[in-house]
């Protein structure tokens, strides 16, 4: 087969090499960011350099097969889809080109398309797979450094702890090793090599079991034992049946099977093992507690279940059943279709992007016809694999580079299934889907279709125009590329200014300001609203310059920060953060001295908003309730704050607001049992105890008070105001000796304190007169 496209292929190859190890060093981009950015500038390059090859040559090999038609087809759903969704821009392109929008199932789907027309023989193949190599066993050795030697060595401004490395989470890592270990397998088992080279590849596949096990995520292990059983099975049935056909087993048949089958064995047994996950005894825990704390490394896993996604997906589908909500709109779904028990747990306040995986998440976001186009692209991948294995050729290369590719190819497509894999790992499956149907070619599975741009007239025009659009749209999508990511760069750097103690809110301004005008987005407008916020708040507290320049200072800052909230809402209605932001502006407004006329309705309404797109979150309820506080509306706000409570039984700022209102009624009974259920949800806040400990003070529980302050005590023994009632406490007990210790403590850290000296002076005399005055402190 002719090698054409070469330009096209290196900067591919470039691509996928790069991809893995990229970042921008000192952090001035986010990672995800920076590899977003990165990848569409790839594929972007790629497409171009293509096309100019193309209309070089007036020839357009492809490979034909339903396969690429289907990828073709899955950015187009994803744009119909898109565009149905509120709002459309961040289902299309999303802020950065996130996984799941519409931009990125066309980078990944063009990548797919190219890498199976210009990875046109198994010697690129070849190429692609040793880069592959050699990227994923980089990134071996750099977290293996971090691992074994400490979190702080190659930092880079990126890579904080033991897991911070250029790929992404922690999950890709393990995702990534597992598949490294497995192909590592393979070629061993499959390639001759050089000693020295044998060795290298021994070593990667050490280290990344090692890493695989240390990292200990089930997804990943699961899919290193399904790769191991798949590998023997290879080489006890089709691979030895080729070395017999060749004569190499007879000869070697002891050295075959010790080669081939030992590492696969290796992989399982660690990979079952690790599933297993054994109890040692019962001091140490289990294996992987025990791996865990040598090396210092928690990772915890938190998704949504399979039957949370597939609930979502159900009542997503009731609604907009033939395309779904959107593309990137699972978050948005989760929230309004949540169960109602996960507010119990820890993670009530998150907000999950995705499901369990990223393939079930596409069932929301773009409907039965988006679900049912996935389903035929894996059915056809799947009996593609079928038909190459039937059809495997003799020659050791080519075989190698099929097995390899499909091996890599369904463990990546798998993963995704089973959890949400990153940009760059999706990415991978992309383009190793394209070269295993490139190789289809070569083995006379997929056919090839030749079409000639030259063929007459009409056609050349065609073409022509054809490519012209197709490169005018390139680099038109790169240049919306370019903006969104100097767009981030300036945020990244407010942020960056914005935990800087020196840094203006000028600064600060001025790069969100830059931010918002290369690409507009809610959460810049947002951000914006906040800083002008700020700037109000200080114009009010101003001393400084004359109460009209104060005046006109603070409304100015408060109409920008009103103005960009709006802004915000506009830009993306369907958030439920840009409406309580908008709706705490205005509430802020609303008591006196401010009394602004129409704040409190704007308040009410914006929150209403909120509540519509979040109605199971237990903080609006509360946002409501303070908002009746600060409209003097006292038995609203309490059947808002009941209303959190409902949601949320365990909701400590609930119990804390209810037990502030019944303090201000008088009924220290209700103030009491409020704070006491308080107390139990956090348990080490020193505050808390306190309030509890004067509440009962002040209705002569002396007993209830007594505890009170010594749990204050326990959690801040240096707590001033909670010795000094301690000791009042003590001193209406009759236990005149504890209370002059307390009393001692605090003349030791309060010298100057006339108070505490008089009470001294009392306790040592064995008087306690001073109950019968009122106390202060």
């Amino acid at each position: 087969m002719t090698q054409t496209h070469q330009a096209s292929f290196l900067v591919t190859l470039t691509l996928l090499f790069l991809l893995p190890l990229f970042f921008i060093p000192g952090g001035a981009l986010n990672l995800n960011v920076a590899k977003q950015a990165f990848l569409a500038f790839g594929v972007i390059v790629a497409v171009l350099v293509f096309l100019l090859e193309l209309w070089r040559s007036k020839k357009l090999e492809v490979s034909w097969h339903t396969l690429i038609l289907l990828a073709l087809l899955l950015p187009a759903v994803y744009a119909l889809s898109a565009f149905l969704a509120t709002p459309s821009s961040l289902s299309l392109l999303g802020y950065h080109f996130e996984v799941g929008t519409f931009g990125y199932m066309l980078f990944g789907s063009l990548l797919l398309v190219l890498a199976s027309t210009i990875f046109s023989s198994s010697s690129r193949a070849l190429q692609v797979l040793t880069a592959f190599f050699i990227s994923i066993s980089l990134l071996v050795l750099f977290v293996g450094i971090k691992v074994f030697f400490g979190g702080d060595i190659l930092v880079l401004g990126n890579f904080p702890g033991n897991m911070g490395n250029p790929l992404g989470s922690w999950t890709d890592l393990a995702i990534s090793f597992g598949l490294l270990a497995a192909f590592a397998a393979l070629a061993i088992g499959v390639i001759p090599m050089k000693l020295s080279v044998r060795l290298v590849v021994y070593a990667v596949f050490l280290l990344a079991t090692s890493l695989l096990v240390i990292i200990n995520f089930s997804t990943a292990l699961i899919l290193s034992l399904i790769a191991s059983i798949l590998l023997l099975l290879y080489f006890l049935n089709i691979e030895k049946h080729f070395l017999n056909t060749t004569g190499d087993a007879a000869r070697r048949p002891s050295r075959f099977l010790l080669r081939s089958i030992s590492l696969p064995v290796i992989l399982g047994l660690v990979s079952l093992v690790s599933l297993i996950n054994p109890t040692i005894s019962t001091a140490r825990g289990t294996l992987g507690d025990i791996i865990s704390d040598a090396f210092k490394v928690e990772n915890i896993d938190v998704r949504p279940s399979f039957s949370a996604t597939l609930n979502i997906s159900k009542a997503v589908l009731a609604e907009d059943g033939l395309l779904g909500s959107g593309p990137n709109t699972f978050g948005r779904d989760w929230l309004i279709y949540k169960p109602v028990d996960i507010n119990s747990t820890p993670f009530w306040a998150v907000v999950f992007p995705f499901g369990i995986g990223f393939v079930p998440t596409q069932i929301a976001s773009t409907g039965m016809l988006g679900t049912l186009l996935w389903l035929a692209f894996f059915v056809f991948l799947l009996f593609l694999g079928v038909k190459v294995f039937s059809r495997l050729p003799e020659s050791r290369a080519e075989r190698f580079a099929l097995v390899s590719a499909f091996l890599i190819t369904f463990f990546l497509w798998a993963s995704s299934f089973l959890y949400v894999p990153s940009a760059t790992v999706l990415t991978l499956a992309f383009i190793f889907t394209g070269l295993a149907v490139s190789l289809g070619r070569g083995s006379g599975v997929v056919p090839t279709r030749t079409f000639s741009l030259e063929e007459s007239s009409q056609t050349r025009l065609v073409s022509s125009v054809v490519i012209l659009v197709m490169m005018f749209g390139g680099l038109s999508l790169g240049w919306v590329g370019f903006n969104k990511t100097a767009s981030a760069f300036h945020f990244q750097k407010a942020i960056n200014l914005s935990n800087t103690a020196d840094a203006s809110l000028d600064e600060i301004e001025s790069e969100l300001g830059k931010a918002v005008g290369f690409s507009p987005a809610d959460t810049y407008h947002i951000a914006l609203s906040r800083l002008y916020f700020n700037r109000a708040q200080v114009a009010l507290n101003l001393t400084t310059g004359t109460e009209e320049e104060n005046r006109r200072a603070f409304e100015e800052a408060i109409r920008k920060s009103i103005e960009q909230a709006r802004v915000a809402v506009s830009t993306n209605p369907a958030s439920h953060q840009n409406w309580v932001a908008l709706g705490m502006i205005y509430s802020a407004l609303v008591p006196a001295p401010l009394s602004v006329a129409g704040a409190y309705e704007n308040a009410l309404f914006a929150y209403s908003e909120a509540s519509r797109r979040n109605p199971f979150n237990p903080e609006i309820p509360l946002l409501l309730a303070r908002l009746e506080l600060n409209h003097n509306d006292k038995e609203r706000a309490r059947s808002f704050v009941r209303n959190a409570i409902a949601l949320k039984e365990d909701y400590a700022d609930a119990y804390l607001l209810l037990a502030q209102m019944e303090i201000e009624a008088g009924n220290t009974a209700g103030a009491i049992a409020s704070t006491e259920r308080l107390a139990l949800l956090v348990p080490n806040n020193a505050g808390v105890y306190f309030e509890l400990g004067l509440l009962k003070y002040s209705s002569k529980d002396y007993r209830g008070a007594l505890t009170a302050f010594e749990s204050a005590l326990v959690s801040l023994p240096n707590y001033a105001n909670a010795k000094y009632y301690l000791g009042l406490t003590l001193s209406q007990l009759g236990q005149l000796d504890l209370a002059l210790e307390q009393f001692e403590a605090l003349a030791e850290s309060n010298p100057d304190s006339e108070e505490v000296r008089n009470i001294l002076l009392d306790l040592q005399a064995g008087r306690r007169s001073f109950l019968d005055s009122p106390v202060t402190n």
